[in-house]
């Protein structure tokens, strides 16, 4: 009875309710809910001095989880903040290290050709390479035999089926392995290349992989850079 007179008295503030109908307390919601509640408590029966109590304990209890609340999210973005500082900071000492990414995508640039880098996870009898452009159409297709167990670089000269150099950009490639009865072998598409740079990015760290902008979460390896 005494909380739907609150309410129809404008104790409750709009910005008290969210968004699914209930009632959020603040701690200053919390007091003028205890003032009304002196304010209109019933002359013959007033309010015991332990229930007085036990309610200003409950508003004590709930100002000191609000604080809590409010020191954790600020540790969480102190720790966010400091986890991205170390992470630049790591990053840029990468510059100039020989990396290794997942990814399959090349770019052909002024000079035209590139190594198609790709890991087989098997003996492979026949392997197929399709390189197409930006809008999926089909611009080269490679092929190999009896490649090993591990990582092999594909060299294209740059060129399309009908011999002819194709314009700068980042095109992309799948590989496809059989073994020697046919079955099916795992692939996965690398990109290699020395570390030219750091790009930040909306929070994010890229490294500058042959022309190529590659998140770290995509980097697998690191190491002396390579004279190649």
């Amino acid at each position: 009875m005494f909380e739907t007179d609150a309410i129809k008295s404008g104790i409750y503030s709009q910005e008290s309710t969210n968004s699914f109908g209930k009632v959020d307390m603040a701690k200053n919601d919390f007091l003028k809910l205890l003032i009304a509640q002196l304010s209109n408590q019933d002359p013959m029966s007033p309010l015991e001095s332990q229930d007085f109590a036990a309610q200003l304990a409950q508003f004590s209890s709930v100002e000191q989880l609000q604080n809590i609340n409010s020191n954790i999210e600020q540790g969480i973005e102190v720790d966010l903040i400091l986890a991205q500082t170390i992470n630049n900071t790591m990053a840029a000492s990468l510059i100039g290290k020989y990396a290794k990414a997942i990814g399959d995508t090349v770019v052909i640039d002024a000079y035209g050709g590139a190594d198609l880098t790709f890991r087989l996870n098997g003996f492979a009898q026949d392997v197929k390479i399709t390189i197409t452009d930006s809008n999926g159409n089909t611009v080269n297709v490679l092929t190999a035999k009896n490649l090993s167990n591990g990582e092999h670089n594909i060299s294209w000269d740059g060129k399309n089926t009908e011999g002819q150099t194709v314009q700068e950009g980042t095109y992309h490639f799948t590989v496809e392995a059989t073994d020697i009865g046919g079955n099916v072998i795992s692939v996965t598409p690398l990109i290699v290349g020395n570390a030219a740079g750091i790009k930040y990015e909306n929070g994010r760290s890229f490294l500058l992989i042959g022309g190529q902008e590659v998140p770290f979460s995509s980097v697998v390896e690191i190491g002396m850079a390579s004279n190649g």
